[in-house]
């Protein structure tokens, strides 16, 4: 008798969060609400599909992927990280920042993001956070302009969705803020069917 995959009901993120004055902690945050931009609202995902990893498998022909700003409500307040957004995973690096720490310049922060085929490291996009929706509109979208409900995650996608089917080995996403950076990356793993 075959029994079907229990559902995980939260994720406990352990990110490396930089605090200011360069302490480095890493909190337990248990994540049990999830959310990701949509085209006019945000959309609320299975927190099943949350990972950390560093290899991925997909279907061939699977969409590339997105990059996304993930926004994470602790009991302290919230911390922000990169990530990506795949057609069955959302992935969040294990490094964050807190928001306080850079929200005074967090829309001159730029979210880029690479693939991976063969060794040659090909560019696949750049974007200002100014230029993508703000902490504060994706709050007010889930209905409390004046924060998130701790162990809530939001995961806002950069607009150009998650591109093409190509054949990729690896993925990187990266948020840099002047000399700073929060990166990550995972081997992509291709399921033939």
């Amino acid at each position: 008798m075959r029994y079907a995959s229990p559902m995980s009901s939260s994720f406990v993120y352990q990110p490396h969060l930089r605090q200011s004055g360069g302490a480095i902690i890493t909190p337990d945050i248990a994540i049990d609400r999830v959310f990701m931009s949509g085209s006019a609202s945000l959309a609320p995902v299975p927190v099943s599909r949350l990972t950390s990893a560093t290899v991925l498998q997909q279907a061939e022909g699977a969409p590339v992927g997105a990059p996304a700003i993930v926004l994470v409500a602790a009991s302290y307040g919230m911390v922000v990280s990169v990530g990506a957004i795949l057609a069955d995973t959302l992935a969040v690096a294990r490094e964050a920042w807190r928001y306080d720490d850079i929200s005074a310049g967090y829309g001159d922060i730029v979210l880029r993001s690479w693939t991976l085929r063969g060794g040659a490291r090909t560019a696949f996009v750049s974007e200002r956070l100014g230029e993508l929706t703000p902490p504060a509109a994706a709050m007010k979208r889930l209905g409390n302009a004046s924060g998130l409900r701790p162990g809530t995650a939001v995961f806002i996608a950069h607009p150009a969705g998650l591109g093409e089917s190509l054949p990729v080995d690896r993925f990187e996403v990266a948020l840099e803020a002047g000399d700073d950076a929060l990166r990550y990356g995972f081997d992509i793993e291709v399921i033939r069917h």
